[in-house]
């Protein structure tokens, strides 16, 4: 009896220790493995040429096995890209990024690539590519080109070719296996609420103040006497000029007439004429003070000081002319 006990304990023992083992083992495995890339492939486009639509399968086959070929990627099979295809209902994905995300996601990959394969008229291949993930980011685009050549050799090996390029090209195999972590959003910015209005205080109308007017007799009596004064100024400046040029005439020995003696030298005559201009100075001083003189008088003897005075110097002497309303 004992050595049935020892025996089932045995037993028990070794199953929990596999069961733990694999319990141990499959995380790590799980988390070990890499995981795979998975792509879903739009069907190959082209020109509506004759000789590509007549290896229009061919083609499609290739443009399949060229993606498969980039590396450890995972398709979907024809008949499940065919009900994503259906699912999806677009015929735009040739231009439209969305279009291929929602491909991506309807075919179970993370990614969608699309390729466009031209025939030009000069006989030169053009195949167009990119690639989408399934948030609708565009990982990269590719172009290549190249002339046919000998249009004796089967069309399908040189677009596979062409194909393989342009999954190198757009670094399909480098694809990473899974989104990067998004960004944390930024930190809600807190609007603090708008300071209240200031208080509006009427302001205080101060009412000018008009500066007292000086009665129009005060003025007019101050402006007579300010030009009488400056007349009798000018009036006096011309008589002390006049003086000036009597006795330079005398000590030049000028006759009544005003002629010089016939013995009279350069020295002389330049004292003549300065003789002269003093005279002539001095009767237009006296025009214009006897002038001012009369304007003063009248401004007093008068209305409002609306005259006007108006000095003409004329060849021995001057002329005053004197302007303004009647009162």
């Amino acid at each position: 009896m004992r050595w049935a006990v020892r025996w089932l304990a045995g037993v028990v023992m070794h199953f929990r220790a596999e069961v733990l083992g694999l319990l141990l083992t499959l995380p790590c495995a799980a988390l070990g493995e890499p995981r795979s890339l998975t792509v879903v492939p739009h069907p190959l486009e082209f020109d509506p040429r004759p000789e590509l639509v007549s290896a229009s399968d061919k083609l499609k086959g290739a443009w399949v096995e060229a993606v498969r070929e980039a590396g450890e990627v995972v398709t979907p099979s024809r008949r499940e890209l065919d009900a994503a295809l259906l699912e999806v209902g677009r015929r735009d994905c040739r231009t439209s990024n969305d279009c291929l995300a929602a491909l991506a996601v309807k075919g179970a990959g993370l990614y969608a690539v699309h390729a466009m394969v031209e025939l030009t008229e000069a006989g030169t291949f053009v195949v167009t590519a990119r690639v989408v993930r399934d948030d609708g980011k565009l990982m990269a685009s590719f172009t290549v080109q190249q002339p046919r050549g000998d249009k004796k050799k089967q069309l399908v090996p040189v677009v596979k070719l062409l194909l393989v390029d342009v999954i190198k090209g757009l670094g399909v195999k480098a694809l990473p296996t899974f989104k990067e972590a998004l960004a944390a959003p930024p930190p809600a910015v807190v609007t603090p609420p708008p300071p209240p209005p200031p208080a509006v205080v009427a302001p205080t109308v101060v009412e000018p103040v008009a500066a007292p007017v000086e009665p129009a007799s005060k003025t007019r009596t101050v402006a007579g006497f300010s030009v009488m004064g400056a007349g009798a100024a000018v009036g006096l400046a011309g008589g002390v000029l006049l003086f000036v040029a009597q006795t330079q005439a005398r000590a030049l020995m000028v006759d009544a007439r005003g002629f010089l003696p016939a013995t009279a030298d350069a020295n002389t005559l330049t004292r003549a004429n300065t003789a002269n201009t003093l005279h002539l100075a001095g009767l237009v001083g006296l025009g214009v003070g006897a002038a001012s003189l009369v304007v003063g008088l009248v401004v007093l003897l008068t209305g409002p000081s609306e005259a006007s005075v108006s000095f003409l110097p004329i060849a021995g002497g001057g002329v005053a002319v004197v302007g303004g309303p009647l009162p």
